[in-house]
């Protein structure tokens, strides 16, 4: 048994391959979740300086930036 493992690998168990997918689906969460908390801060950052060049009588700054939002 040892031969055949070694040239065609071991097989993986049922239990071990749900383990392996949750795991991936999990880090692909975690990539999702991070990628949207940057979006969002990013928004935020760009909603306060459409505020800020508004505030400053800038309007065509601010129609470019709200095209970008």
């Amino acid at each position: 048994m040892n031969i055949v493992e070694t040239l065609f690998g071991r097989s993986v168990t049922p239990a071990e391959r749900l383990r392996q997918n949750q795991r991936a689906l999990a880090k692909a969460q975690r990539e999702l979740d991070r990628e949207r908390t940057k979006l969002e801060t990013q928004e935020k950052k760009l909603v306060a300086d459409i505020k800020k060049s508004a505030k400053a009588g800038q309007m065509p700054a601010c129609k470019v930036m709200a095209k970008d939002l």
